[in-house]
This record gives structure tokens, sequence and C-alpha cells, in this order.
């Protein structure tokens, strides 16, 4: 495990004179240590499975504080705040946590709310207390709403303030050993971590993303999704930051990743998506997660269905966002552990040429 605010400095699995690829990893709504590394140990062992990988390959797991989507300290607090029919302590609620979200991300910018569609922070922060209540029905679901939204919204700024933290470090691992490949890989908010690094890498070669189930806009890398405004991680696929492909898992299963987009789409007064299908020429459907839909409105996309471990391989194309529709093998947001998301990475990995 490495520290990635350890700024400038080269993991030591990054320098053994047989190393030839590494494989940065980070977890995403886990807030124990042990489980992410459970999550490493899982995917390692998946790849091990179906074999191919370089036999260079050094395995770099990052630790950052996130906690689960549900985890809130406020359960006393709600319980007070549903209780009281006068609504003044739901308001109170309401800005006691508001107050410590917006104190939580002090000094992680984000980007202006258009290259984040969907999730509507402005008007989560912007709101009067009691309006935002009455945008979820029944104050209990309101008050469910508000902690669940201000997790996803600290961790959202989190992760991408993480993926920021760990560009040095690559910058290090590639100034130390200029041949050494890089690979960065995530689940669910480390998904984000890695679209952050990539975004704010400097112009040196990534020879590959795998993104799983990742926990961020399906406009992420989009062009103009608007007709106006590109998607908050689309420079990551440009300016000499990408060698090789970026692999996309994501699954109509994965009602986890959705939560956020479905609870904003109703503090917006609009309907959320539940089909599980997106149309990618419908950009007016701004509610959706890239671990439920893949990239949408990125003509950098192709899209193929995940393989199963035994039988054919695949060939992503350099430069190219792979959408593996996984849902016959995912299930739900965490079940990601199986041989054919291994699959996928090992080919991930051996894409292209030696950078």
């Amino acid at each position: 495990m490495a520290d990635p605010l350890q700024r400038g400095v080269a993991p030591e699995a990054a320098l053994g004179a047989d190393v030839t690829d590494l494989l940065v990893l980070s977890h995403g709504w886990l807030d124990d240590p042990l489980r992410a590394q459970d999550l490493y140990t899982g995917l390692t062992a998946a790849m091990a499975q179906v074999g191919g990988a370089p036999p260079g390959l050094a395995v770099l797991g990052i630790l950052w504080p996130s906690k689960r989507f549900d985890a809130a300290p406020d359960a006393e607090a709600a319980a007070a705040a549903v209780n009281d029919p006068t609504g003044r302590t739901a308001a109170s609620f309401v800005t006691r946590v508001r107050d410590r979200v917006s104190a939580s991300i002090v000094g992680l910018p984000d980007a202006a709310e258009y290259a984040n569609p969907g999730d509507h922070q402005a008007a989560f922060f912007g709101l009067d207390p009691g309006a935002l209540l009455e945008k979820f029905g029944p104050l209990e679901d309101g008050i469910s709403a508000v902690m669940n939204l201000s997790t996803y919204y600290e961790m959202k700024a989190r992760s991408g303030a993480v993926g920021r933290g760990l560009v040095p470090v690559l910058a290090a691992v590639r100034a130390a050993r200029p041949q050494v490949r890089l690979h960065l890989a995530g689940h669910s908010f480390g998904a984000r971590v890695m679209a952050s690094a990539l975004a704010n890498c400097e112009p040196f070669p990534v020879s590959s993303a795998m993104l799983i189930q990742g926990a961020f806009s399906q406009f992420g890398f989009a062009k103009q999704w608007d007709g106006v405004h590109d998607g908050l991680f689309r420079p990551g696929l440009f300016g000499g930051r990408l060698q090789g492909p970026v692999v996309v898992t994501y699954s109509h299963h994965d009602n986890m990743v959705g939560i956020a987009y479905e609870l904003a789409s109703r503090m917006a007064g609009d309907e959320p998506d539940t089909t599980g299908m997106v149309r990618d020429s419908d950009v007016r459907d701004e509610f959706g997660a890239i671990g439920r839909h893949g990239a949408l409105s990125t003509p950098e996309s192709c899209w193929s269905a995940m393989l199963p471990a035994d039988g054919p391989g695949y060939a992503f194309p350099a430069g190219a966002i792979s959408n593996l529709d996984s849902s016959a093998y995912v299930s739900s947001h965490y079940r990601v552990l199986g041989p054919e998301v291994g699959k996928a990475m090992v080919a991930a990995i051996t894409a292209g040429e030696a950078g």
C-alpha cells in the first residue's frame, strides 16, 4: 500500500530491476483497509486465474479515507429530525450536514457543475432546507436522501483529490523507471480516482486504465454532452496522457452507482432513468453513471459484451474507450472479482506496444 499524498516519491514496488509493468489499484466505497485489501487480492487472483499477465507486473494498492454510501454518523440526529412535527429539527439537521460536507471539501476544487452532469450539487447546497426535504416526499425519505447525497458529494470531491494526488507518484515512477508501463485500475469511486489521475497527469503515457463499475457520470469522457460542454475527464484521452486503452465495465444490475443520480433527479424535479437502458443519442438524459450505462456521447467509445473466461480474447484499441456490457457476470456493484473481470484486466494491461 502507498499513500498518494507522498508527493514525488516512487514506491518501492515499482523500482525492482525485474519490474516491467506497474498496476495501481484504487478501492471506492470502502472504509475498511481490510476490505480494500480483499478487493485488491481478489482482483489480482482473478487475473492469475486466467493467466497471461506480464511476468514483470508489480501491483500497488492505494488506501484513501472513504466510507460506505449509506454510512453516516447522524442516525440519532436523523431520528430526532423525523420525530419533530414542527420541521425545525429537520431544517437544523440539513444545515448541519451541509455545513459539515462543505467544510470537508474546502480545498478540494472540482470543476463547474456542467462538467459533472446529473448530480446537481449546487441545488443540494443552495436549496432552502425545507424545500430540499420536500423534494423527496415523506420527511424520513428526505432525511435519508440528504445523508446519502452528502456522502456522495464528499466522496466525489475526495476521490478527485486523491486522483490528483496520485499524479506526482506516477511522475516519480516515470522519472525513476522510464521503461515501466503504468496501468491504472479502480472500482466504484476508485474509478473516479483513476479518471482524475489520467485527466490531470503530465504528458507521460499511461498504458491502460480499467474502470470497474465507475461511480461517476456516464458523460465523464463525453464530447459536448449537452451540445456545448465536454465531460470532466475528457482531457485524459489526449495530450500524450494515454498510450493504450481505457476499459469500462458497466452492468444494468448495478443499482448502487445509480442511487445518487436517482436522488439528484428528484431534487431537480425530473424523472430518473430506471430501466438501465440509455440511448447514446439521448444526451438529454443526464442522470446516469458510467458503471450503469458506459461512456456515452463519447466519439472514442466502442461497445461489446464482456467475454467468458474461456475462449477468444479481447483486442482493445489504443486511445479508445472499450465499454463492456458486464451484466452477465457483474450481478451487483461489489461482485467484480470473477475471472471474466480478470480476463479484461489482463487484456487491457497487455494491449499495445511497450512504452
